[in-house]
């Protein structure tokens, strides 16, 4: 199975909303950290695309979204034509995303800090909705900051991989709870705004450093073609869950693949169980793997590849960690026990 893989960063925020950085700053730290695409997401606004940054920036391309942000929680949009109302009830925000044919990612679904004395609660907080594309599963943000006190700052700032722990307890159950009755693609999100903080004489998460961890890689069919219609071909690949997410700061997870071994099936592939399947792991190097089902793990093993038997229907992934700190989480393979949910 030929695969193109492309690597991002997701969920950026510029001068158009709560960022510190105007969009040809952002561009030029993507271009800088070798990114191959950019999702920009400013807080209900799609000011940058109106002022016409999307597409091609040298080898790194600009897709503008839209962080729908109502008191419920905040949703990204990614392929809307227009903005989304965000006083909606968040049910109506997701139809309204819907009826755009458009992609839609719950972001930092669990996200709550307590910096001081203040706790910021920023989660999703109706579970009732339904038809959105996935979740945002790991923030690296709110990772950073889950733990983060003012007394504390300097270590955090010198030192942010030492506060990292992967996606919240709480957004890895939702998710596989999810994946149980629908298909949920998981993304990495960066949560990027490159900040000043009062009198501090520098920028806390400077976009090139924040672009140099967390991405979210695609997996294509065929390559890209730098013209406009890439923009459409990296968002379907994303609603089809061909992607997973790399903390590529502890090492380039380029080349990491789950797939079925007869080539028939690849991360984010939904079939309806009628035999058991072979399904393959690929690591660009050896890591501690874990080979998840269902949301429990059925497999863990130290190497760079890995097969075995799915002699059961359920929901198939594979996270790996290096050195005890999670590094790469697949979307799932779907072997599924009935008909495929609609």
């Amino acid at each position: 199975m030929t695969q193109f893989e492309y690597c991002g960063a997701i969920h950026v925020h510029s001068t158009y909303s709560d960022g510190s950085g105007s969009v040809s700053t952002i561009i030029h730290a993507a271009n800088e950290a070798a990114l191959d695409f950019l999702v920009l997401t400013d807080h209900n606004s799609l000011g940058a695309r109106v002022n016409r940054w999307e597409g091609w920036h040298q080898n790194t391309l600009l897709i503008v979204g839209d962080e729908v942000s109502g008191r419920s929680g905040h949703c990204l949009a990614l392929g809307t034509n227009r903005r989304v109302n965000h006083r909606q009830l968040p049910q109506d925000i997701l139809n309204d995303i819907n009826r755009q044919n458009a992609l839609s990612f719950i972001a930092h679904p669990h996200g709550t800090y307590r910096s001081l004395f203040k706790t910021h609660n920023h989660a999703w907080k109706d579970w009732t909705t339904t038809g959105f594309t996935g979740l945002e599963l790991w923030s690296y943000m709110f990772d950073w900051i889950r733990d983060f006190r003012y007394y504390r700052f300097w270590g955090h700032y010198r030192h942010p991989e030492r506060y990292i722990r992967g996606p919240h307890p709480d957004t890895l159950l939702m998710w596989d709870r999810l994946c149980q009755t629908q298909h949920c693609v998981a993304i990495g999100g960066v949560d990027a705004h490159a900040r000043h903080y009062g009198p501090l004489p520098f920028v806390v998460f400077p976009y090139v450093d924040a672009f140099q961890t967390l991405h979210t890689h695609i997996l294509l069919s065929k390559p890209i073609t730098q013209t406009e219609s890439d923009i459409q071909t990296l968002l379907q690949a994303l609603g089809a869950g061909h992607c997973f997410i790399a903390y590529d700061f502890l090492h380039n997870a380029t080349g990491t693949r789950f797939h079925a071994a007869d080539g028939s099936l690849q991360m984010g592939d939904a079939v309806v169980y009628n035999r058991p399947i072979d399904l393959c792991v690929h690591l660009p190097l050896k890591a501690d793997m874990s080979i998840v089902c269902n949301g429990h793990i059925i497999q863990q093993i130290y190497t760079d590849t890995f097969t075995f038997c799915a002699n059961t229907p359920g929901v198939y992934r594979m996270e790996a960690r290096l050195n005890q700190t999670p590094w790469i989480y697949t979307n799932p393979i779907y072997l599924r026990a009935g008909a495929l949910p609609q």
